[in-house]
């Protein structure tokens, strides 16, 4: 039913789970979590997880294949820690994008300063053929202080995926705060989970499925849990989506 394209649930690759194992049993509680579809996206970092797409394929099929009777569809793709050649090395392959159609790209900025240049780095790897995903804005201090920073990413139309975890309160009350506040906004494209555990950090969709139904209504909740995160999947423009009483982005 719901779809999650953000989770270190690929073994032994970076900060996420070690073993098969664990990926086994993430997957299964996922299901739980009324989670069918799930696409890895372990770091690709320079100088902290130097992965490459040929190691990151390698592990997925070894995944794939022990995973062969548990009911849930598997893709691969990757969280890339921004540099200043993020767009060059996008043209190098260096980076797995998310789905089939290889168009969108989840970015991690760090979380205390914005990188320097970073819109004409973003627009330089978007006149490359790829549209760049800004992962969890909600955990940056910068944008926890003041949110308007994201202002001239979402004039470019540049998606943003917001933590399940951090609409539940659990990983602090600014970033709580933070997640909701663009929620309200309408400046979230879609919702993922982030897990890096399944006991620890688990992937967790269902409570924070709840709350945007509550707070946003039925189409809203869909959009960001079932049509956008499906729409990246297979290549196609995201629709846009509404916050608070209704409310469109003017940036959409």
């Amino acid at each position: 039913m719901y779809i999650d394209l953000h989770n270190h649930y690929l073994p032994a690759v970076d900060d996420g789970v070690l073993k098969i194992e664990e990926t086994l049993l993430g997957l299964k509680l996922a299901i739980k979590e009324k989670v069918s579809t799930i696409c890895f996206t372990p770091h690709i970092w320079s100088g902290r997880y130097n992965n490459s797409p040929e190691k990151l394929k390698e592990v997925f099929e070894k995944v794939k294949e022990e995973a062969k009777d548990i009911k849930i569809k598997l893709f691969l793709g990757s969280e890339v820690y921004y540099s200043s050649t993020i767009a060059e090395d996008f043209s190098k392959g260096l980076y797995l994008p998310l789905g089939e159609k290889k168009k969108f790209l989840l970015v991690e900025f760090a979380s205390a300063v914005m990188p320097q240049g970073v819109s004409d780095g973003l627009y330089k790897l978007m006149l490359e053929g790829c549209e760049p995903i800004i992962a969890h804005p909600e955990r940056y201090s910068y944008v926890q202080k003041d949110y308007e920073c994201l202002f001239d990413f979402a004039k470019a139309q540049i998606p943003m995926q917001v933590t399940t975890q951090a609409i539940m309160g659990m990983l602090g009350r600014r970033a709580h705060r933070t997640a909701v506040k663009l929620l309200d906004e309408g400046l979230v494209s879609f919702i993922a989970s982030d897990a890096h555990s399944p006991e620890e950090r688990p992937l967790l969709f269902r409570e924070a499925v709840r709350f945007l139904n509550r707070r946003y209504g039925y189409q809203t909740a869909k959009r960001l849990a079932i049509d956008n995160p499906k729409r990246i999947l297979e290549g196609k423009s995201l629709l846009p989506v509404a916050g608070r009483k209704g409310k469109y982005s003017p940036f959409q």
